[in-house]
């Protein structure tokens, strides 16, 4: 196998050679003021170790041709603005590259100085724990698959879930379900293929990077402006298509291939339009595994300008989740009755309308969210005794406007409207099967034998926020918000949040936020009319934080944080469920595997609680003049949560240390070469006994709850290593890659799970090294 990708990317890389040719590129783009969204007029645009430049025009445009293909990086500079350098602008013969910048105001006091925020996005944020991404920083990131979510996952206060083939975001201690996306302004309910119902996390992104200009995550203390949601926001800022001519790309990666097309609508927009299907067979015959994801995606993207102060942006994704299984033998049906059946459709759409005014604009969106699930479980004769049939949709109206009342002085205010239908068909046989392979009468799981809902419902909301930079120095966000959630009884709840930035010694600076997080009760849990009792659960979250701006590319931060849960969910039923606590699961695909604990089916009460806590260093060099980049951080952190029954459990997601090391090397415009390495000390976990070598209950893989994770994994590492190649052609580019990840085979401690079929219990994830090849083409 090694040598087949090894004779693979070496005749690409020759038979290329006879196709080379030296062509030239451009760089275009646009310059607005970051608050107030107006175009900035003679914004000073500078190519780094270059002589080339230029300016904005009178509708904030500029652009700079004939450029030799490769790696720019681009200063923006203007006199009563933080100066901004944008990196990693790769330049092609193919298609222009284009740069979307918003320039931060920064007061003026005595002789005006033009002060940088350097290459990072965190610089200009008044909050703390934000950290910003490139399209390029993802794309070439080892071991990511170019997956903007499994990127963000390896941030520090980033728990990482070992099993693999999940997209978790753990945030500081919070569960899978406490994250919210945003696409352009553009709120959606979860962005991976083979989704968790009732939370944010699944398996795979399927948002085609191609489509994404910057990303911007924050893993806390979040304005007022994003709610429903208490650990992290990840925003996703889109890229334009071209508007010169048509043009696209075709891709093919060890775990997919599609297409990509774009190009002008008319004189005043453009489109971006891609298909992907998955090839996964390669992966999963390689685990030993009997059955196969399928997926396929569809994105749309699209921008119109209907005069300079009137923008239109278009949004659709489609996601389209099967299982193929193989059920020619005895021991494939008893391995697939331990996997629940997944089918998902996922619908998205959204339209955002944006006004601009003097000193101000007005943002109108309309979005409308669709997930369509269908899980059933089967045994080993392929006799089904669970079946669930649901549909969630969402459809919102959202208005936000920004008002610069003077110099260093803005408000920023919204409402929101949300519209819910959540229909729900769930039946279970009068016994099933239960995570020990027993039959058991679905009461004793504290399940009823089917539940019904056909149910609308609204969110509303309100937030206020007012920026206030009184001196150079100083920045403060004082922010309320005001939710309303019909679907539960207690249905209204305010949270205020404040955050401060203290600048000093020139490139110091110290960040500090407070705030109240409530989000909705899961929308599956509510299909038991009893949970409609349950409260938003809340977080009091407090961070404190350090910058240091080394150079204009090495930016120092230590930050630490505190955060007290407070009205979790927990099971009602004593002895059966009231050791769970539902923010606490979701960390995998549900179903017998955790007797359909996930779902949050069961009665439950607002009677848990939690507190988390940690420090986290992060040391980032940016891709400049010096051509390399890298990432160091180290991450501490304690998570405990109190169930309905008065213990005190380890959160399950509860990673104590977390070290991560990532980088790489620009050779020159056509080779670069990057690694990642990771150790983390082990999560909590519960024991698991073959049956007939358990102490306590004889028959039984575990002791529940007796044993409800009592014990702790093995520490882990791993080193994955990335090899890209680029080719630039007379009419089209080419990039060649060569992935490996966990390079030296490193068996990565995983939660035990018995297989029923050897009687033997496994410790270690089935997939070791795993090499992968792919290309693009460019055109």
């Amino acid at each position: 196998m090694r040598d087949y990708f090894s004779r693979t990317f070496i005749v690409l890389s020759l038979l290329s050679a006879a196709l080379w040719a030296q062509e030239k590129g451009s760089i275009t783009g646009m310059v607005i003021d970051a608050q107030t969204k107006e175009p900035l007029v003679g914004v000073n645009v500078v190519l780094i170790g270059t002589e080339r430049g230029g300016s904005t025009n009178d509708e904030g445009k500029f652009r700079i041709e004939e450029l030799p293909g490769g790696a720019y990086q681009a200063e923006f500079s203007y006199l009563g603005y933080l100066s901004e350098i944008k990196t990693d602008i790769i330049v092609t013969n193919t298609r222009p590259a284009y740069l979307s910048v918003q320039l931060k105001p920064q007061p003026v006091q005595g002789e005006a100085v033009l002060v940088t925020a350097g290459y990072f996005v965190e610089e200009k944020q008044t909050q703390p724990s934000v950290i910003g991404f490139s399209r390029e920083e993802i794309r070439r990131f080892p071991g990511g698959f170019e997956d903007v979510v499994r990127t963000v996952s390896t941030l520090p206060g980033v728990a990482i879930n070992t099993s693999g083939g999940r997209n978790d975001l753990l945030v500081r201690g919070g569960g899978p379900a406490e994250n919210l996306y945003v696409v352009n302004n553009i709120e959606v309910p979860n962005i991976n293929h083979f989704s968790t119902q009732g939370s944010s996390s699944g398996s795979l992104s399927f948002v085609n990077l191609d489509f994404v200009e910057n990303v911007t995550f924050s893993s806390g203390g979040f304005a007022a402006r994003y709610g429903d949601k208490m650990s992290s926001v990840l925003s996703l800022d889109m890229s334009r298509g071209r508007d010169d001519r048509p043009g696209g790309k075709f891709l093919i990666s060890a775990t997919q291939f599609g297409a990509n097309i774009e190009g002008p609508l008319g004189e005043r927009g453009n489109y971006i339009l891609s298909a992907r299907k998955s090839y996964l067979d390669f992966i999963f015959k390689a685990a030993g595994l009997p059955f196969v994801p399928v997926y396929t995606d569809f994105n749309l993207l699209a921008n119109y300008d209907l005069s300079p102060r009137d923008q239109l942006f278009l949004l659709g994704l489609v996601a389209l989740d099967r299982v193929d299984r193989d059920q020619s033998t005895e021991e494939n049906r008893v391995t697939n009755a331990g996997i629940m059946d997944n089918t998902q459709d996922i619908w998205i759409g959204g339209i955002n309308y944006r006004r601009l005014f003097n000193h101000g604009y007005l943002d109108a969106t309309l979005n409308f969210n669709f997930y369509q699930y269908r899980f059933s479980q089967v045994d080993e004769f392929e006799s089904e005794y669970f079946n669930s049939r649901a549909d969630e949709r969402e459809t919102g109206l959202k208005l936000q406007h920004y008002w610069s009342i003077s110099p260093g002085l803005g408000l920023l205010s919204g409402v929101s409207v949300k519209t819910l239908l959540n229909k729900n068909t769930t039946v279970f046989a009068d016994t099933i099967y239960d995570s020990n392979g027993n039959r058991t009468p679905a009461s004793a799981l504290g399940l009823e034998n089917s539940y019904a809902a056909d149910a609308r419902a609204q969110k509303y909301a309100a937030f206020a926020e007012l920026e206030w930079d009184p001196h150079p120095k100083w920045e403060f966000n004082a922010g309320v918000r005001a939710d309303y959630f019909s679907f539960i009884n207690r249905a209204a709840y305010l949270a205020p949040r404040l955050a401060a930035k203290f600048k000093f010694a020139g490139r110091h600076s110290v960040k500090a936020s407070g705030g109240i997080y409530y989000q909705s009760p899961s929308y599956v849990w509510t299909v038991n009319p009893v949970n409609r009792d349950l409260k938003a659960l809340r977080n009091d979250m407090l961070i404190l934080g350090w910058d240091y701006l080394a150079r204009n590319d090495v930016r120092l931060a230590l930050e630490g944080y505190y955060k007290r849960y407070r009205d979790l969910p927990t099971g009602a039923i004593p002895g059966v469920n009231d050791y769970i606590v539902m923010s606490n699961t979701g960390g995998g695909y549900g179903g017998r595997e955790d007797d359909f604990q996930s779902f949050g089916y069961f009665p439950l009460t607002s009677g848990a609680r939690g507190e988390a806590y940690g420090m986290e260093l992060l040391l980032q060099k940016k891709f400049s003049e010096i051509p390399c980049y890298g990432q160091l951080s180290l991450s501490y952190g304690k998570s405990e949560l109190t169930a309905g029954n008065g213990k005190v459990y380890p959160n399950q997601f509860d990673q104590r240390f977390i070290f991560n090391l990532s980088g790489g090397y620009k050779f020159n415009r056509s080779w670069e070469i990057s690694g990642k390495f990771r150790y983390f000390t082990g999560i909590p976990y519960t024991p698991v006994y073959r049956p007939s070598e358990n102490p306590l209950n004889p028959g039984l893989i575990q002791n529940l709850p007796e044993e409800y994770l009592t014990a702790r994994l093995n520490p882990g590492h791993h080193l994955d290593v990335r090899v890209d190649r680029y080719f630039y052609f007379r009419s089209l580019t080419m990039t060649l890659y060569l992935d490996i990840q966990n390079i030296y085979n490193y068996k990565v401690p995983v939660r035990p799970s018995y297989d029923f079929w050897e009687d033997e219990v496994n410790t270690s994830n089935s997939i070791g090294i795993l090499p992968s090849i792919g290309f693009s083409l460019e055109f």
